[in-house]
């Protein structure tokens, strides 16, 4: 209805999206204003450049990538840091089983796995984000960053080893005083 000329149906689009546009822009972003600021923009740009949207292909994937350059280009204009839950399920591959991660209280925690997300460039960020939270395959992820689909694993690879080494880094520290008592 929306690509017949009907735009008043783009409400809909609105409605079913934002909160996923406002979530992904805020990991990226990790700045309230910031994130509405970004997702609102970025519905903008897509209905303004509706009548190049291919029918063929997903809007969502078409959508993530206006948000993705989006934030970039915020991004490239303002500099901002990142943040990261302590549940986030990027960083629970690298949990480790032991009894000095397990004596770590939430706090200790969260500061491990924020330390570990600040490590990685906005580019990972979305690309975490998208694999884990959001579940896109490698393929829509590669659409809407125009990586390959190998750089895109190569790309999320890195970022979790270097999340993994910041992790890792960071217990050191807990482990000895883990094995001093």
């Amino acid at each position: 209805m929306v690509l017949r000329g009907q735009k008043e149906y783009f409400r809909y689009l609105v409605r079913r999206y934002q909160s996923k546009a406002y979530g992904l822009c805020f990991k990226i972003l990790k700045n309230q204003a910031d994130a509405q600021e970004a997702a609102q923009e970025a519905f903008v740009k897509a209905y303004e450049a509706l009548p190049s949207f291919r029918i063929d292909s997903s809007f969502s994937t078409w959508f993530y990538r206006i948000i993705y350059n989006t934030c970039m280009t915020k991004i490239r204009k303002d500099r901002f840091t990142f943040g990261l839950e302590p549940d986030h399920p990027a960083l629970s591959n690298y949990r480790d089983d032991n009894e000095a991660v397990r004596s770590l209280d939430a706090e200790d925690m969260k500061a491990l796995l924020q330390d570990a997300y600040q490590a990685l460039n906005p580019g990972e960020v979305f690309m975490i984000e998208l694999f884990y939270r959001e579940e896109c395959s490698i393929e829509e992820i590669a659409s809407m960053t125009g990586l390959s689909q190998s750089n895109v694993k190569i790309k999320l690879f890195r970022a979790r080893q270097k999340m993994y080494d910041r992790i890792k880094s960071g217990l050191k520290e807990e482990i000895l005083i883990w094995q001093t008592k």
